[in-house]
């Protein structure tokens, strides 16, 4: 039996058996003018320390039952404070999820004004840049133009004053060859030479070998001022040591004579070499 039940049960119990014993009381007083011998009654014995029992198990039924409705109750308001929470972790969820989804269109919509301003930005720069091309386009023609026109008349500058030079220099090399035609006509050239081969003859060492009618031909490379800066034997019929004399005595001989006159100068002489014996 269970502790709530059993309680009431034995408090009743205990009653019934006070209100027995006080009836059993009552009516021996009542009925003293007639001796009739009682039944014999059976004594009803009130146990304390079970009604203190009882009262006690009573007691703390009421505490526990007391509790158990505390709990409960602690219970409900619990489920009420976490129905009251999700409740409000829900709203703070949508709330949360509604600024979400409008900070996102404010930012689709941020970028889709950046891109359309980057895109206006890059077609206005490139409108620029193609202004700028063509701008530089049309300079880098006008240069090309003008530089052409420019090295077409230096050409031509050149051209005029290359063919006046060439003019001077025909001139000039008319007026030389007359000169020198009038020279050589005029013995001079003769006469050079001439003073050319007595100065080479005169720094001549005669070696032993040479022998009387010793002919050779001497080539001579030099520059303006007389100077000797070549030497060869052409034709000779001396023998090695009488070529290496002669061509000895011309380096010996720099720098040569000058011409009697300038136009006379050559560069490269032909000269005939032929002792007297």
């Amino acid at each position: 039996m269970r502790l709530e039940a059993a309680v009431p049960y034995a408090g009743s119990l205990a009653l019934h058996a006070a209100i027995l014993a006080l009836f059993a009381i009552g009516a021996s007083f009542v009925r003293q003018p007639e001796i009739v011998q009682p039944l014999p009654v059976e004594a009803v014995v009130v146990d304390h320390e079970v009604i203190e029992a009882l009262t006690r198990e009573r007691r703390e039924a009421d505490l526990q039952a007391r509790a158990l409705a505390a709990r409960r109750e602690r219970e409900r308001r619990a489920q009420e404070e976490r129905l009251r929470f999700e409740r409000e972790r829900a709203e703070a969820e949508l709330q949360a999820q509604r600024e979400a989804e409008r900070l996102e269109q404010e930012r689709q919509e941020a970028e889709a004004e950046a891109a359309a301003k980057r895109k206006a930005e890059a077609a206005a720069a490139a409108k620029r840049k193609a202004e700028a091309e063509a701008r530089r386009k049309a300079q880098a023609e006008e240069q090309a133009r003008q530089k052409a026109a420019a090295e077409e008349a230096a050409k031509a500058k050149r051209e005029a004053e290359a063919r006046a030079q060439r003019e001077a220099d025909l001139r000039a090399r008319l007026a030389e060859e007359e000169r020198r035609a009038a020279a050589v006509s005029a013995g001079k050239r003769a006469q050079y030479v001439a003073m050319i081969q007595a100065r080479i003859q005169r720094n001549w060492i005669r070696p032993a070998s040479a022998k009387p009618g010793l002919k050779c031909t001497v080539r001579v490379t030099q520059i303006p001022g007389g100077e000797v800066v070549d030497a060869t034997l052409g034709a000779c019929n001396g023998d090695d040591t009488v070529r290496q004399s002669i061509i000895s005595a011309v380096l010996r001989s720099s720098p040569l004579p000058t011409p009697p006159d300038p136009s006379l100068f050559e560069r490269n002489l032909v000269l005939e070499f032929v002792p007297e014996d």
